[in-house]
């Protein structure tokens, strides 16, 4: 009997963690749900509109200084004032994203066009959000602060402005706090569940959700209506962001990513386009979570949250709790592909045969003149390499991968759990079974085994829907390395990791590690070359340009799918496993979507000239990651010295790079797209 009452007080306990949970989500999913509804594409900016808004909310409570002990009023007062500020910072966020990552490719009919550019805004949103923090006084943020990347992200307190009153029963806890998260988050969804169904607006934003030419032709102005949709489902999302920075009392940026694909999930989970849906599913995952959080373990929630949501969308797209199916889009092509331009340039074959006669002799050019730069050229190399790979999946096949460096990640593992001193497997293995190049060759073929197995759910989707299973792969790996510290160092990493050697009478390790990067870059270049011309790279073009049409004719989507993110994760494998050896150790963050970013941003901007430009776009996105961006430095505090300015004496631009880097990603997007149209 006893044990009976433990666990249902238990159970009961878990429900009420879930509920207010499932609260805070509930509102940026219904704002994720109604955007998607009225504008029909994905809005992968979302959760970075989330982090910034909480970025503003807690600064906001910082600057009015309201403590624990003031008045009840004074709390009401300055609760309702950072709700306010939470839904217009929200809506004018979002509706900047509206403008600038949908608007410009409206009549273009491409549907992933917004998508990557949503990816580049986010990023830059993530960006202002560090700026953010670096206006902050010291005395109001949280120390110590995370990093990432070496940059500072936001870490900002909250004081506590609801009073600490108990008000559960039993042996369970509820406190007035969790009382308000819950009831405010069920009123708001509840109110903008009404003003669709029962306002002039909400008229407006379902005839054009529903069909926007018909509504067009009957006076009402779908691009009107898409900007009220943003601007609302901003609000919301905003006010979620305050109920989330006030509820848990602090709030750094890299919420973003992890609070937009939470809001997916629930959206998807209630039937993407159903707000209703959205509050459900929202309540379900808070659920679901707190579960997951007691019985399993809380470090593994978010991997779990990310499998729902690839089982949601690859074999459940309409959602667990919808009635009926939700709608797609009619200007989705079958493979959701980039477009290509209208016609495709080939870099000058001197300029390649010139950068690739430099490749060669460069360790001894760089030896004999002291730039000591092999290390960078060699990482450069390796960027090629990833280049190539992710361009077969993208411009060859059409298919976008968001999650491009969970393969290189896997390379990377590979060859140190087979090389590695600290490896508990490799000290298992006899001494010829941890050679490196048997790591190499074996990252290869592992890293493409997964590309297979990732590659089975998504083949399944189509357009966006493609793209956030591979961002949610993307995230998965990472999560399992850093969880799994007895096969995988977990968030020590691992060191003693060897390098292939290639040249025998060449002693020193980065020239050795140089010539075996240039060696893979160069055979990948070949390889994807070939590939291109051949049979499967015509399959592929027939395949991204136009599914139907490709199987009449004999063609198998789902086989040359699955071989493009087979071959292309091959090639991050190969990369991954010469990026472990050259630096000797790994750590899991070494591996997170900013590199997915970067390859992205070199394939998207060498994107109209094929696999060379490519490589050029790779060389480029490096060179500034690793050199360019200290000569700039360097310019910018000879230029306060100068001038005078203390700005810019202080001017860090390795610190700025999420905004370069998004920035490259939605220019080239733009620009791509422009060519294609």
């Amino acid at each position: 009997m006893l044990c009976s009452d433990a666990c249902g007080a238990l159970t009961l306990q878990l429900l009420v963690y879930g509920l207010t949970n499932g609260a805070a989500i509930v509102l940026s999913a219904v704002g994720f749900t109604l955007a998607y509804a009225v504008a029909r594409q994905i809005n992968l900016a979302h959760g970075n509109v989330f982090a910034l808004t909480t970025v503003a909310v807690a600064s906001l409570a910082g600057t009015l200084g309201v403590p624990a002990t003031a008045s009840l009023v004074t709390r009401c007062l300055a609760l309702l004032l950072l709700a306010l500020v939470g839904a217009g910072c929200g809506a004018l966020l979002n509706v900047l994203v509206e403008r600038l990552a949908f608007r410009p490719f409206r009549r273009r009919r491409d549907p992933l066009g917004p998508l990557i550019a949503t990816v580049g805004l986010s990023f830059v949103f993530l960006q202002l959000a560090v700026w953010w923090r670096a206006l902050v006084p010291p005395a109001r943020g949280n120390a110590p602060n995370p990093h990432h990347g070496s940059i500072d992200v936001p870490l900002l307190s909250m004081p506590e402005l609801v009073p600490a009153v108990e008000l559960g029963w039993g042996g369970v806890s509820f406190t007035l706090k969790d009382a308000c998260v819950l009831l405010f988050g069920i009123v708001v969804a509840a109110g903008a569940t009404a003003l669709l169904a029962q306002t002039k607006i909400g008229r407006l934003l379902r005839a054009v959700a529903q069909d926007p030419e018909l509504a067009a032709l009957c006076g009402a102005d779908p691009g009107r209506a898409t900007m009220l949709a943003f601007a609302l489902a901003g609000a919301l999302t905003g006010l979620g962001a305050a109920i989330f920075a006030a509820y848990y009392g602090g709030v750094y940026a890299q919420h973003g990513l992890r609070s937009g694909l939470a809001a997916m999930t629930a959206a998807v989970l209630g039937g993407v386009g159903s707000p209703p849906g959205a509050v459900a599913g929202g309540l379900v995952l808070g659920v679901i979570t707190a579960f997951s959080d007691y019985l399993l373990d809380a470090y593994w929630t978010p991997a779990l949250i990310l499998l729902l949501l690839v089982g949601l969308l690859a074999f459940r797209p309409t959602g667990l709790l919808a009635s009926e199916p939700a709608p797609s889009s009619e200007n989705v092509p079958p493979s959701g592909a980039l477009p290509a331009p209208s016609h495709v340039l080939h870099p000058p074959r001197w300029l390649l045969a010139g950068v690739f006669g430099l490749a060669v002799v460069y360790p001894w050019v760089d030896q004999l003149s002291g730039w000591y730069r092999v290390h960078s050229v060699t990482l450069a190399l390796l960027m090629v390499t990833l280049a190539v790979g992710l361009n077969i999946v993208v411009s060859f096949a059409g298919l976008l991968d968001l999650g491009y460096a969970a393969f290189f990640a896997l390379g990377a593992y590979t060859a140190a759990i087979l090389t590695s001193s600290s490896s508990q497997l490799g000290a298992m293995l006899p001494s010829p079974a941890r050679d490196p190049w048997l790591a190499l060759v074996a990252a290869g073929p592992l890293a493409a085994g997964f590309g297979l197995a990732f590659g089975l759910p998504s083949v399944r989707t189509r357009g966006e829907y493609l793209a956030i299973v591979t961002l949610a792969f993307g995230e998965i790996v990472p999560n399992v390395i850093w969880h799994l510290p007895s096969w995988t160092g977990g968030p020590r990493g691992m060191s003693g990791i060897a390098s292939p050697r290639l040249l025998p009478w060449v002693s020193s390790s980065p020239p050795q590690v140089y010539l075996v990067a240039l060696a893979a870059a160069t055979l990948a270049c070949l390889a994807a070359s070939r590939l291109a011309a051949s049979r499967t790279g015509r399959a592929w073009a027939a395949v991204r340009d136009d599914e139907v049409a490709a199987g009449a004719v004999g063609v198998n989507p789902v086989h040359a799918k699955l071989l493009a993110f087979a071959i292309g994760a091959g090639y991050a494998g190969v990369a991954g496993a010469i990026y472990a050896g050259l630096l000797g150790s790994i750590l899991p963050e070494q591996f997170d979507f900013t590199v997915s970013l970067m390859v992205l941003a070199a394939v998207v901007v060498g994107g109209r000239w094929g696999i060379g430009g490519a490589v050029l776009g790779a060389l480029l996105i490096t060179a500034y990651d690793r050199e360019l961006v200290y000569g700039a430095n360097g310019a910018l505090h000879l230029l306060g010295t100068a001038t005078g300015v203390s700005a810019l004496l202080t001017a860090d631009l390795r610190g700025d790079n999420w905004a370069v880097f998004g920035l490259a990603l939605y220019l080239a997007t733009v620009a791509r797209t422009s060519e294609a149209g």
